[in-house]
């Protein structure tokens, strides 16, 4: 598992780089808001739709190592393009880089079962490595955008994808069981109608999908909260870092307990205590206090995302395991998205407590919509 972490800990780095460096480096050349929107939207919009082809294609083929890999030289490739692309380049450039974004999270994850010998050990060291990029990764962006430049930040985010490349190749993976494969429209259709027609597993995807859908109004409502304390909007940082290392340290601590209760109960117990802390961070005037708050969502929701890597795992054969993971990676995505959107045309009309207080709600919602969705009408076999 060692160099698995090391792979997929290049791999997510770099992608939670990329999405803060290349803003910068856009409003630096051109000193359009919008048009780093739109690389932004480039990143991440493709991915969409290729999460379930790519997932289909990860489960049959017999180097999931290669595909892996080729994920993050084509990030690569296309970040040392972004270090000499002007304008609308950017954005073609962003794009391509984005075709492949499911593999860095749902790619990777799949594997996980393959290669663990201590399976829900590895599981919550696999989350953990998205919770230390999702802090490592802006921080270093930031960091070396302000000391160098926006295009150094990308060259970076190049040399790093083009490591965790090199050493995703180094990984032995056993083979898939010999088997014959039906055509890749068939196999996505299999995929997809697992996903929906598996109570534990359906709910789970439920509770963590809507609920990071609200995430993305929260993205764009707390700047302007904090511009309401007086605070830097830049500062958004900050609070986000600290519920990443409330969700490591609630990992942490809970972790050996995990595996005794059903992931999906789990998700929806952590996706609604994350709303009930949500809603606190409306209350306070004072931006240390609000962090204090940040930290302890984060400890809420720290072993959500645990639990669903585990939900996926064992409410999943192995031949679909990629595909089930990539998929939820991408209406992950399409949610915040949607969320995101969803709170800029609310922010027009209504405070940013307002909304804050409406993604508090969007995460108990959630966790009710797990819980109705996970019910099963029929028993459902549980592999160990």
């Amino acid at each position: 598992m060692g160099r698995y972490l090391w792979s997929a800990g290049l791999a997510r780095l770099a992608d939670e780089m990329i999405v803060v460096a290349v803003v910068l480096l856009t409003l630096s050349r051109t000193d359009s808001a919008l048009l780093s929107g739109a690389v932004i939207a480039a990143y991440t919009v493709p991915s969409i739709l290729s999460g379930p082809l790519l997932g289909a294609w990860l489960d049959r083929t017999r180097r999931p190592v290669y595909a892996l890999a080729a994920n993050q030289f084509t990030l690569s490739a296309m970040a040392l393009a972004m270090v000499f692309a002007t304008g609308p380049w950017l954005v073609v450039a962003a794009f391509v880089a984005g075709i492949t974004l499911p593999m860095t999270s749902g790619g990777f994850t799949s594997l996980v079962p393959r290669l663990a010998t201590d399976l829900p050990r590895a599981t919550s060291q696999d989350a953990l490595l998205f919770n230390v990029a999702a802090i490592g990764g802006p921080a270093l962006a930031g960091v070396l955008s302000t000391v160098a430049s926006p295009t150094v930040a990308v060259a970076v985010v190049a040399a790093l994808s083009l490591a965790g490349g090199l050493c995703t190749t180094t990984l032995r993976v056993p083979a898939h069981p010999p088997a014959e494969h039906s055509s890749l429209r068939a196999a996505m259709r299999r995929g997809v109608r697992h996903l929906i027609t598996t109570p534990p597993l359906r709910g789970a995807t439920v509770a963590s999908t809507v609920g990071y859908g609200s995430v993305g109004m929260l993205a764009t409502a707390l700047p302007l909260h904090l511009g309401t304390l007086g605070v830097d909007e830049n500062q958004a940082g900050i609070v986000w870092a600290a519920v990443e290392v409330g969700c490591v340290a609630s990992i942490l601590t809970v972790r050996r307990w995990l595996p005794r209760w059903r992931p999906e109960r789990v998700v929806f117990t952590t996706v609604a205590l994350y709303g009930v802390t949500l809603a606190l961070w409306p209350v306070t005037a004072h931006f240390p206090v609000l962090l204090g708050l940040a930290l302890v969502s984060g400890v809420a929701l720290g072993p959500t995302l645990t639990a669903t890597i585990t939900a996926r795992q064992r409410y999943t054969p192995e031949g679909l395991l990629g595909q089930v993971s990539t998929t939820g990676a991408s209406l992950k995505l399409a949610t915040f998205a949607v969320g995101a959107a969803a709170g800029g045309a609310l922010l027009t009309a209504w405070p940013p407590s307002s909304v804050i207080l409406l993604v508090a709600g969007g995460q108990l919602v959630a966790a009710s919509l797990g819980a109705v969705t996970a019910r099963p009408k029929r028993t459902v076999r549980v592999t160990p």
